[in-house]
């Protein structure tokens, strides 16, 4: 009997590209965790629409032009060997030792969705456009990574010599307790409600004659780093003089020792607001800017 395919069943793994847009046969295969509510990749065909006019006041329809594929990914946050490679994408950075500083080295992947034993939607020359980290007070941390790539195929079979790199079981989802060791601008001793980091960055296709499919994504303009914070007001605490409107340096760990991985943005308090609900409380915004020193605006280091 033929059954329709469940949301709850399909699988997700990622593989690292050596080469961009092609399809890796060897490798780590990194399984992705995913989360109810996020969808499948959605491919885009590029409808080329004809201006032709034809008898009746007909149109002449329309060509597939060059296709190209978009979509997030969504997860509750954890440290993992897969987290690292998506955040080297976003970041256009990789791990050199510990540390991770946004910078220009950009890395593509595949993403491979299993949508039953012979039905397989495969996903190449993907790269992360943002990223946000998102921590609440009380909640669980979350991720997510939203994903621009240039091709889409489906097929009955995908084959290939690879490693997989499950997640695991140890690996804890984190929750706002665990955000740890926040400095503002030298400050310690804040109480936050809520953080919410977010890497930007715009990457447009490379499309050519003779081919449906771009040759590469490139990027346009600067990247965008902004942290948003909210903090609970409390007596004595000059707000202004702490935030100066100066550069200043923001960091923030989360997790613990061995483990875990630690957020260090340099930029300027852009706004100092007060919240709008009654609730004593004063959000700030950082923009991103960059450190002669650091020779970034923002470094992920392993703890």
């Amino acid at each position: 009997m033929q059954m329709p395919i469940s949301s709850s069943d399909y699988k997700v793994t990622i593989l690292p590209e050596a080469t961009f847009g092609v399809v890796p046969t060897t490798g780590p295969r990194y399984e992705f965790p995913r989360v109810e509510g996020n969808g499948l990749l959605t491919k885009d065909y590029g409808a080329i629409d004809s201006t032709t006019i034809r008898p009746g006041r007909n149109s002449n329809g329309a060509r597939r032009g060059n296709q190209s594929v978009s979509g997030s990914l969504e997860m509750n946050a954890i440290t993992a060997p897969l987290i690292d490679l998506l955040i080297e994408s976003a970041l256009s950075g990789k791990f050199v030792g510990s540390t991770l500083k946004a910078g220009q080295t950009d890395s593509s992947f595949t993403h491979i969705a299993e949508l039953a034993g012979n039905t397989f939607q495969i996903s190449s020359g993907c790269m992360v456009t943002s990223f946000t980290l998102t921590a609440n007070a009380a909640e669980g941390v979350s991720y997510s990574f939203d994903i621009t790539g240039v091709k889409q195929n489906e097929t009955t079979t995908f084959a290939g010599t690879f490693t997989p790199v499950s997640i695991d079981d140890a690996a804890y989802e984190y929750q706002g307790s665990e955000v740890l060791n926040i400095v503002a601008a030298g400050t310690t001793n804040l109480k936050y409600s809520t953080l919410t980091l977010t890497v930007g960055q715009d990457r447009s296709a490379r499309n050519t004659l003779s081919s449906d499919v771009a040759f590469g994504l490139a990027t346009t303009g600067a990247r965008t780093v902004t942290l948003e914070m909210s903090v609970w007001r409390e007596a004595g605490v000059d707000y202004t003089s702490v935030f100066n409107g100066e550069k200043q340096v923001f960091n923030f760990d989360l997790g613990l020792e061995d483990y875990g991985r630690k957020y260090t943005t340099f930029g300027q308090v852009s706004a100092l607001e007060d919240a709008e609900e009654d609730d004593l409380m004063l959000n700030i915004s950082v923009s991103g800017a960059y450190d002669s020193e650091a020779g970034t605006a923002l470094v992920v280091e392993k703890l």
